[in-house]
């Protein structure tokens, strides 16, 4: 039978464990941490306590990790128990801050020769002791009631500041920064280097022929370009010597943020979903609020986002590239095309290639991922580009060509699809468990609602807004076609809606109906 630590003859093989959490900056160091342990443990070299170990584990939370889940803590736990017998500890919250977690770990010592636990900080707290159960018990609660005060002091000030032009806390999207004012509180600026960045990514984007999001991702990294994240890296990533990288998917999530205009925005859960969505905050008028000087005009927002909106991502291969990829479309599940090149060996040493139209269209099948729609049929380039260029120029070869373009006029349209855009917003959170979901808030959204709708409705009596509309270019599809590179007549396709639908045994032109006359 193994007794308690007091009653062990010989020395008591003492494990320092140390956490520091990267959610607050109230914590104490670790260094402070452990020459506090150690200092300690001196003291009580009379009772034979000696120092065998100490677990290190920075940037972690104990509401999030418990002390098997974290890495060193949790290594000595689960593999060197048998080479300590108390585990030192700066202070309880150190340790753990849940209930359950404690007991836990009050069950694993009992089953591991009735190892003990000590505070440095708080003398009571010690396991050797008669009554250390009830005392360990008393002070986890303790520690989870300080976690929940925290997290609902955090929660009241961000919900203080929500409808305030101040900032609340954490990283701004990238192009903005953090400035305090003279009254003392954080609010947001532009950052000018990273402001300049963001407009070049537009403009490269939009220019005739525009690059690709990965084209523009490679050469930011290539010239060293700081990432979103990579103007302030954790300590983690700094130590590890990793660095972040711009991608293609990140880049159209920047431009797509509404951030961007300045507006202050807040993050919510998605109903029945796992994921959150970053919204606009609303005040109780209906109004989004913003909190920094817009990077973009409301033009060019709009242009941009007609842009994004138009087309995901220019996706191209070096070689082999795809012509009118955003034109030529299966016809069965209306997913792109792309030009496929299958390539042989022959004895003799050559190569030859057989290229194809073929569906894109990813699918899953037994857990893998297929390209390509069940129904899908392949086609020579020659027949199917002849047949494209046949059906085309039958259809309006002789047509003057029209351009769709974005025009900005007064922003009635764009404000009433702001505020439909806010109902629907606001029609979400009167649901049950959401801000406006009980009785009490109830009215006051309804209230919000009807100042909209009386917007709305005076603004609809005006005149239009931002609309699309079609600029002769004077010349005939005949004529373009003729004297035109495919990258200029694919864009000039994709930005007025045409396609050309490819079956087995068919092939269908669809043209929009502002272009048929």
């Amino acid at each position: 039978m193994t007794t308690p630590t007091a009653a062990r003859p010989g020395p008591v093989r003492v494990l320092i464990a140390l956490r520091i959490s990267d959610l607050t900056d109230e914590s104490t160091s670790l260094e402070r941490q452990l020459a506090d342990a150690r200092r300690h443990i001196a003291e009580r070299a009379d009772l034979g306590w000696v120092e065998v170990g100490v677990a290190r584990d920075a940037h972690v939370s104990a509401t999030k990790q418990s002390p098997f889940q974290r890495a060193e803590l949790g290594h000595w736990i689960k593999e060197r128990a048998p080479e300590f017998d108390l585990i030192l500890f700066w202070k309880l919250d150190r340790f753990v801050r849940k209930v359950l977690d404690m007991q836990d770990m009050l069950r694993w010592a009992e089953d591991h020769g009735h190892k003990s636990y000590a505070s440095v900080t708080e003398p009571i707290f010690d396991m050797t002791g008669p009554f250390r159960h009830v005392i360990i018990a008393l002070f986890s609660a303790l520690a989870e009631m300080e976690a929940t005060n925290t997290s609902m002091r955090v929660k009241s000030f961000i919900e203080s500041v929500r409808e305030q032009k101040r900032w609340a806390g954490g990283m701004p999207v990238y192009g903005y920064e953090v400035y305090k004012a003279e009254d003392g509180a954080a609010y947001l600026r532009q950052n000018p280097r990273q402001v300049k960045v963001i407009h070049e990514i537009a403009q490269r984007l939009q220019d005739q022929p525009g690059e690709s999001h990965a084209e523009i991702a490679d050469n930011l990294n290539h010239r060293n370009e700081p990432t979103p994240r990579g103007t302030r890296p954790s300590k983690r990533i700094v130590e590890s010597g990793r660095k972040y990288k711009w991608t293609a998917a990140g880049l159209r999530k920047l431009l797509k943020n509404e951030a961007l205009m300045g507006w202050k925005m807040e993050t919510r859960p998605v109903p029945g979903k796992k994921y959150y969505e970053t919204i606009p905050v609303i005040t109780s008028d209906g109004e989004k609020i913003r909190i920094a000087d817009p990077i973009f005009t409301d033009e060019e927002w709009a242009k941009l986002q007609a842009y994004l909106e138009g087309r995901t991502f220019k996706i191209s291969s070096p070689t082999n590239v795809t012509p009118f990829l955003d034109v030529i479309s299966c016809g069965y599940c209306k997913g792109k095309m792309r030009l496929h090149v299958a390539r042989r060996d022959r004895k003799d040493g050559t190569r030859v290639e057989y290229p194809k139209f073929r569906c894109f269209n990813p699918r899953t099948v037994e857990g893998r991922t297929k390209y390509g729609c069940s129904d899908q049929a392949s086609w020579a380039p020659d027949r199917l580009l002849v047949t494209f260029e046949h059906h085309l120029m039958g259809e309006f070869g002789d047509k003057d060509v029209e351009e769709r373009i974005y025009v900005v006029g007064e922003d009635n349209e764009g404000r009433m699809a702001e505020i439909s855009e806010l109902v629907g917003h606001i029609m979400e959170d009167m649901k049950p468990g959401r801000r406006y979901g009980t009785p009490l808030m109830r009215g006051k959204a309804e209230a919000i609602l009807d100042n909209l709708n009386a917007e709305y409705e005076t603004l609809s009596t005006r005149p239009q807004g931002d609309r699309w509309e079609y600029r002769n270019l004077g010349k005939t599809w005949r004529e373009l076609w003729e004297t035109s590179e495919i990258p200029e007549l694919e864009s000039l396709m994709r930005r007025n809606g045409v396609k050309f639908y490819c079956y087995a045994d068919q092939f269908e032109l669809h043209i929009p109906e502002q272009l048929q006359y």
